[in-house]
């Protein structure tokens, strides 16, 4: 039995429909001993044996593990019942169309009867019983998860369905008042229209627009007919809440019960043997695999593949543990971390080494008593506010870092935001995770990044560079080309995390499209120009002043510079200053003739 999880709505309805897909291979089948069977099935759906193996655990009402074999459990519900009850209880866990072919092998099966005998019984109770209908496609189906009206009332009708008026009127509304609904093929191009849509609100709205609301009047809507008229029409499928959808959503839907399935993973008791060891000759197989493949092959598949063990497996990470272990003792491929191999030498190209741009380039320009303009200072220079803005995850970047110690108590989710140069490059650094975030070893390792989408993006972390590259095809995809935020949260699988953009903006280093191209037009006649120069014209935009921060943001737009430089110009120029008790930064052009505090002069790093 299954422990308890936590399952939300869009989990629950996604793998409604990746349960249906298990079923039906599950039913052709007859019954299955080695789940590998039914995983091998449905890999082209994105669906591994350990996501069929923790789904199957984890709904009775769907699957039954009976006499050491997995059936569907209508099998055993319907044991006893009439012919007809049998049908419609195999159709209703089954939670969508089912081919004739298939529901008269499983109903043979259940009453223990030839399938011609079966065959001709089916026949007869789809053409005489108004629970159900036939396709021409011969798909067999319920009328309930339709609307099903005659001569009721609009209002008996409306609540036998379970719909309102308004959300009828709506639908209407969506057709538009020229909509024909007595022509041939109107509930057809009503759901094109209209998809996703629920059955019985388009069946309501048909219902309303062909029949009269007089009890003397002839009644027109045919509720199999327009059920049968959806359900035929190709590229659309019948979800767990009654809505036909476009075919492209179930990839996502696909995605998300892979995601459950590993969550539910943890709570599945299974009686398992002792941690498996890997034998010498075993070894070069599993090597083998991974050697020949083009990119990542991972510890999990490999166990799942040659030992038909999961992550619900009780003895999982032992077993992982032990595989990697001796994966790891072969120099031919590499760790990268989690469960994931390469074959050796076989990395992504420019994940090495930290880009050009990221270098920092001293400006030896000077004033015209012949002293250099950008000096930096040490600590005991700068004002105690800019010493802790120092030390800031968003004042850092990469080759311009402080590694802090890690956290005592490690967050699970961190809040994180990207600055202009990274969504350009397709990085992000490092400084702005926790220290100890991302495990140290090894260097470096591939991180599966999930959205809110299901969408999986492969990036890789190097510990040496202190870099993240990989991002570029997501970075594109959002607008705010300074100081998006999202969040970043660990998942129970090894260097898997869920990613979510946030609606709102960091407010710090925020950066608009037309000030973007205003400092690069800035940064374009930069050339012979002192980093004192360009921030002062960074601060002309800024009559009310602004926080270090954005200053630091919008100069690095300009020319790359580091924090401590911004830093020391705005303690060191005399026509920088705070007003008493306010973090932001003013400039006052009268003072610029003061120049450099001969004060700060013996402040100046060597």
């Amino acid at each position: 039995m299954a422990k308890p999880v936590a399952i939300k709505p869009e989990e629950q309805f996604a793998r409604a429909y990746v349960d249906r897909l298990i079923l039906r291979k599950l039913t052709e089948m007859e019954s299955v001993v080695k789940l590998s069977e039914i995983a091998d099935a449905l890999t082209d759906e994105g669906i591994g044996l350990a996501t069929v193996r923790n789904l199957l655990a984890s709904n009775e009402h769907v699957f039954t593990y009976n006499e050491r074999r997995w059936v569907p459990s209508s099998r055993i519900a319907s044991l006893g019942r009439p012919f007809a009850g049998t049908v419609e209880t195999i159709l209703d866990r089954f939670g969508g169309p089912m081919s004739i072919a298939l529901l008269t092998s499983e109903v043979a099966r259940i009453r223990r009867q030839d399938e011609s005998t079966v065959i001709d019984v089916l026949r007869r109770i789809l053409e005489t019983d108004g629970r159900f209908l036939i396709t021409n496609d011969l798909d067999v189906a319920l009328t309930r998860w339709g609307f099903q009206a005659s001569d009721e009332t609009r209002a008996r009708a409306f609540t036998l369905n379970n719909v309102t008026s308004e959300e009828v009127a709506e639908i209407k509304a969506k057709l538009g008042a020229d909509f024909d609904y007595r022509a041939d093929g109107a509930p057809r191009a009503a759901l094109i229209a209209n998809a996703p849509v629920s059955m019985k609100l388009l069946g309501a709205a048909f219902w309303t627009a062909q029949n009269v609301d007089d009890p003397r009047a002839v009644l027109v809507f045919d509720d199999r007919k327009f059920i049968r008229e959806l359900i035929e029409t190709p590229g659309y499928v019948l979800g767990a809440d009654g809505v036909l959808y476009p075919e492209s959503e179930t990839k996502k839907w696909v995605s998300t019960a892979v995601r459950l399935a590993e969550k539910l993973a943890p709570s599945i008791e299974v009686d398992d043997a002792a941690p498996i060891e890997i034998k010498a000759e075993d070894l070069p197989k599993l090597i083998a695999k991974i050697t020949g493949a083009e990119g990542t092959v991972t510890a999990t598949k490999l166990l799942e593949e040659n030992y038909e063990i999961t992550p619900g497996t009780k003895t999982f990470i032992d077993d992982l543990a032990n595989i990697i272990a001796a994966l790891r003792s072969d120099s031919s491929v590499i760790w990268l971390g989690g469960d994931r191999f390469r074959r050796a030498g076989n990395l992504p190209d420019g994940i090495i080494e930290v880009p050009q741009p990221f270098e920092y380039i001293e400006n030896d320009t000077t004033d015209e008593e012949g002293e250099v303009v950008d000096l930096e200072l040490n600590d005991d220079g700068l004002s105690t506010s800019l010493r802790k803005l120092l030390t800031h995850p968003l004042a850092m970047d990469v080759l311009d870092e402080d590694i802090s110690p890690a956290p005592r108590l490690m967050p699970d989710t961190v809040r994180l935001a990207l600055k202009a140069i990274h969504r350009e490059l397709g990085t992000f650094p490092m400084c702005q995770l926790p220290t100890g975030f991302l495990d140290s070893e090894p260097k470096i390792q591939e991180l599966i990044i999930v959205d809110d989408q299901g969408r999986e993006l492969s990036v890789w972390a190097n510990h040496q560079a202190r870099l993240i590259f990989g991002w570029i095809d997501w970075w594109f995809e959002q607008p705010v080309e300074s100081g998006a935020v999202f969040n970043l949260t660990k998942t129970a699988k090894a260097n898997t995390f869920e990613f979510i953009w946030q609606r709102e903006p960091d407010p710090v280093i925020f950066i608009e499209s037309d000030r973007m191209e205003e400092l690069r037009e800035i940064g374009a006649d930069a050339e012979g120009k002192s980093t004192l120069d360009l921030l002062i014209q960074v601060m002309e935009n800024w009559p009310k002043g602004a926080d270090f921060l954005t200053l630091l943001a919008e100069v690095n737009v300009v020319r790359r510079s580091s924090r401590r430089l911004v830093a020391s110009l705005l303690s060191s120029y005399q026509c920088f200053y705070q007003r008493s008790g306010s973090p932001v930064w003013h400039y006052d052009a009268k003072k610029l003739e003061l120049g450099f505090d001969k004060t700060k002069r013996k402040f100046v790093k060597k």
